[in-house]
């Protein structure tokens, strides 16, 4: 019954989307990772974006909640149409043997090759809360629209 929960709900998120990344990254703590998240425009500029990457060398799983100020700069100069610098943050945290859970702050750029797909490059930060441990990483990756 759980497993159906959790299709049903997955489902369900990736129908409410409007991008799936995949993810490549590195991080502190982390070592090399591997993931994918969903991205839902909020409106014109505004993007909440979940991800989960797997880090083996920690080990354990990265997840990631985010609200990013995502804005076209085409829009402002027509020279510059599919460049997407974004910034924000949300909630971060490491499920594993020494877990944390912190404040994440997020910078990245993407580039779109067609209106459908874009590559991007993009560091975070998780501030931790309490005694949780900091941790940063490094993602490259492709948003699928």
């Amino acid at each position: 019954m759980k497993r159906i929960f959790v299709l049903l709900f997955l489902l369900g998120l990736a129908g409410a989307q409007s991008a799936i990344q995949m993810r490549f990254g590195h991080g502190e703590a982390l070592g090399l990772t591997f993931g994918a998240g969903v991205e839902s425009r909020l409106r014109q500029n505004l993007v909440g974006r979940l991800t989960a990457e797997l880090a083996p060398a920690a080990p354990g799983v990265a997840l990631e909640a985010a609200l990013l100020f995502k804005p076209d700069l085409g829009q402002y100069e027509p020279g510059l149409q599919g460049l997407l610098p974004y910034f924000g943050g949300g909630l971060g945290a490491l499920l594993g043997p020494r877990p944390t859970a912190g404040v994440g702050f997020t910078l990245g750029l993407e580039g779109l090759l067609d209106p459908y797909t874009g590559l991007f490059a993009e560091g975070s930060y998780v501030y931790g809360f309490a005694d949780f441990p900091k941790v940063w990483r490094f993602a490259l990756g492709v948003n699928f629209r």
